[in-house]
């Protein structure tokens, strides 16, 4: 059996000029995700924080995109996501919501 990672998102950004690389993770991602479509416990000093990576990020834009097209949550762009507020964006855009997909053969 031969697992495939077959990813279909077309707008994935060029994550290797985000202002974000390196950063601890935590940054953008506070606590577990969960599949509920909350966002984890996100303070205003979190995201201040994560803001400074943001805010200036030459691709900050591409990564909203990018998270709402594919149901992320956390801190993505400067926005703290939710499911809820991933699909009022993408409704609001017009961006359609893709997903990675396995295939197995």
């Amino acid at each position: 059996m031969k697992i495939d990672w077959r990813v279909v998102v077309d707008k994935r950004p060029d994550f290797s000029k985000a202002n974000c690389i390196g950063a601890p993770p935590d940054t953008f991602f506070p606590s577990p995700a969960t599949n509920t479509g909350r966002v984890p416990k996100i303070t205003k000093q979190k995201l201040a924080e994560a803001r400074t990576y943001c805010v200036p990020c030459p691709i900050k834009s591409e990564c909203l995109e990018y998270a709402c097209r594919t149901d992320s949550v956390g801190i993505w762009g400067g926005v703290v996501l939710s499911i809820h507020l991933s699909r009022k964006l993408r409704n609001q855009h017009g961006w359609e919501l893709q997903r990675e997909t396995i295939v197995i053969s």
